[in-house]
């Protein structure tokens, strides 16, 4: 197989960065250690060559059937020239040309990421429901993943790469908490995807030796800058997730699976007007924080931290005070007694 298209998108005396066909190749110059969440060549490795973050398409699907990921990811090294046994790598289903690339400096530490990422298909808060089980390696897998590299120009132990990753996903996490990225199985925020992947890298080479990727040392703030940075770039490029898009009513709503066609199919009037009436509703930014107030007492009761009856009296006087509509006799004993009175509260304000 030929190589029809490669690039290089970014250049230092430690490592480069191409971008040929559908994936991202990461070469390194010097000796190096890395952690990566990869099927070939996985863990902590030395002085590797190559690291890849390969997008999936539908063939490859079919072809991940046929064999398994460690012989499929060296077939994919060889159609890019790469030798396998110096190569490891990521897969996702996002497309590489909304790669995000991030670096954040602090007197001579310099710390890169590169990330890939898509969570509205595939979001997910540890501890939801699974989507699969693995017996002997055999198991079906959905991809839409958030992959991370984060390039380090300083000589880190092995310990200290486990460390960072630590700090990297956090700074991912908190990505997906700021803007409210919802899960998709369940109601809660995600705090990631369920395939999301991972590489820290060191250089070997460098004469400053750390030892400290926690998120009170420099480095750590580094890793986290630089992963949040890129994380925010590339969830808009992959997907328009950003601040201006989670700033509606329904984008607040949706995790707990509230569409418009759930409002306005509860009206008894034409759809045109009730859209030109519930645009201007979903967009105001009184009316988000009005859902939001009441999204956050639903979540202390879905964390246990609040029952349904200590916040019962609040959300009756939050919908009389922001929508002017009375329900001090509505029933409110769960969490969905609560959504379907907002939605007829709401249809009451805009049409009474």
């Amino acid at each position: 197989m030929t190589i029809n298209y490669s690039e290089e998108i970014y250049n230092e005396d430690f490592f480069n960065i191409i971008k040929k066909d559908n994936a991202i190749v990461v070469n390194l110059n010097y000796e190096n250690n890395l952690l990566i969440s990869s099927w070939l060549n996985g863990g902590i490795c030395h002085n590797m060559k190559h690291v890849v973050n390969q997008s999936l398409e539908e063939q490859d699907f079919d072809d991940l059937m046929d064999v398994d990921y460690n012989t499929f990811q060296e077939n994919k090294f060889i159609h890019l020239d790469l030798n396998p046994n110096k190569s490891t790598g990521l897969m996702t289903s996002a497309c590489m040309d909304n790669y995000a690339i991030s670096t954040k400096k602090y007197e001579q530490l310099s710390v890169t990421s590169i990330v890939t990422a898509g969570a509205d298909k595939n979001g997910v808060k540890a501890g939801d429901n699974a989507s699969f089980y693995e017996y002997k390696n055999h198991y079906f897998r959905h991809f839409g993943t958030i992959n991370i590299i984060t390039i380090i120009n300083a000589n880190l132990q092995d310990g200290a790469l486990v460390t960072a990753s630590i700090t990297a996903t956090e700074a991912k996490t908190s990505v997906l908490q700021d803007l409210k990225v919802e899960s998709q199985y369940s109601n809660f925020i995600s705090t990631g995807t369920g395939t999301d992947g991972i590489c820290i890298i060191s250089n070997k080479n460098s004469e400053n030796n750390l030892e400290n990727a926690g998120k009170h040392s420099k480095l750590g703030e580094l890793i986290a800058q630089s992963v949040q940075d890129a994380t925010r770039k590339a969830l808009y490029l992959q997907t328009f997730m950003s601040i201006d898009f989670q700033a509606t009513v329904l984008s607040r709503l949706s995790r707990f699976h509230i569409t418009f066609d759930d409002f306005y199919n509860s009206q008894n009037v034409d759809k045109v007007e009730y859209a030109s009436k519930f645009y201007c509703f979903n967009r105001n930014k009184e009316n988000v924080a009005f859902i939001s107030s009441i999204i956050n007492l639903i979540d202390e009761v879905q964390l246990n931290l609040l029952d349904i009856e200590d916040i019962t009296r609040v959300i009756r006087e939050l919908i009389y005070n922001h929508l002017n509509v009375d329900v001090n006799d509505k029933k409110i004993d769960n969490i969905d007694d609560i959504i379907d009175l907002l939605i007829k509260s709401i249809n009451q304000h805009l049409f009474d």
